[in-house]
């Protein structure tokens, strides 16, 4: 089974089908969505719509609930509550009776499957049962928040973890005690792509792994311009990132000629 793996496309429709046109080169027997359709880019209604059609298993992504509504962003995150009100008033419009945000709203927040988990962000900071979901379910993975789920993590039922959210691909491997000491951050390795095409790391049999598989749509965090998915191929135990160029041509015309994006300083990584 090859299965490729893609999320934060955030309303960048050109980047996603360069995506697909990748997996179906690959010949994925499956694919799998990581959450975060819409958000950033003022194109929402057409990841959405392209979704939609695809009909495949996705996840929900904090942006995803944010523009249906289901929580408020950080106070400080001006720029992407901006983003998450233009892009509920674009599917409002285009959808109706709500269809598109009452769609993102019941995405599910993990997908599981044997010997593999798929959240958007982390399985260690899911809202507990009964919990409503909140943005503070979705910090990113900075060395801090890593240490604080190494535990959780050495634990965990399953050997694979898949997600995106932080736009950083890389892939991190808890390797099992042979050394017999009981410091968790020893057996911990991080392999981090630069800008090859594919890195691929052979899975060891009874460790454990972690993929962030990077942005599909951008913002591009690690400063590479190109749109990331990950390939996970049980036949030969293999995990690997893929870096596909697109071109950026018409998105960066369109962002030019929309008034609304003049307005979002975050956003300068699209405009190379």
């Amino acid at each position: 089974m090859k299965t490729c793996f893609f999320g934060d496309i955030h309303g960048n429709i050109w980047a996603l089908e360069a995506v697909l046109r990748h997996a179906e080169s690959l010949h994925a027997d499956r694919l799998v969505c990581l959450g975060d359709w819409v958000g950033w880019l003022p194109f929402g209604d057409r990841t959405y719509e392209r979704m939609i059609r695809l009909d495949i298993p996705s996840v929900s992504g904090n942006h995803d609930l944010m523009v249906a509504g289901v929580f408020p962003d950080h106070l400080h995150q001006t720029d992407r509550m901006q983003a998450s009100a233009y892009n509920a008033a674009l599917l409002t419009c285009r959808f109706p009776q709500n269809e598109a945000l009452l769609t993102l709203a019941r995405l599910p927040l993990q997908l599981d499957y044997p010997g593999m988990t798929v959240v958007h962000h982390s399985p260690f900071s899911l809202p507990k049962d009964g919990e409503a979901p909140a943005i503070i379910h979705f910090p990113y993975l900075d060395v801090k928040a890593l240490d604080a789920s190494l535990s959780a993590w050495a634990e965990y039922p399953v050997p694979l973890i898949v997600s995106g959210h932080d736009h950083i691909p890389a892939v991190f491997e808890l390797r099992q005690n042979a050394a017999g000491t009981g410091v968790l951050s020893d057996r911990l390795v991080v392999h981090r792509p630069k800008d090859q095409a594919v890195f691929t790391v052979r899975m060891g049999e009874g460790n454990r792994y972690w993929v962030k598989t990077g942005s599909v749509g951008g913002p591009y965090r690690d400063g590479v311009f190109a749109a990331n998915c990950l390939v996970v191929d049980d036949g030969s135990a293999t995990l690997s990132l893929h870096r596909i160029p697109y071109d950026a041509e018409p998105l960066r015309r369109e962002l030019a000629e929309n008034r609304y994006f003049m307005h979002i300083h975050a956003l300068d990584g699209y405009r190379r």
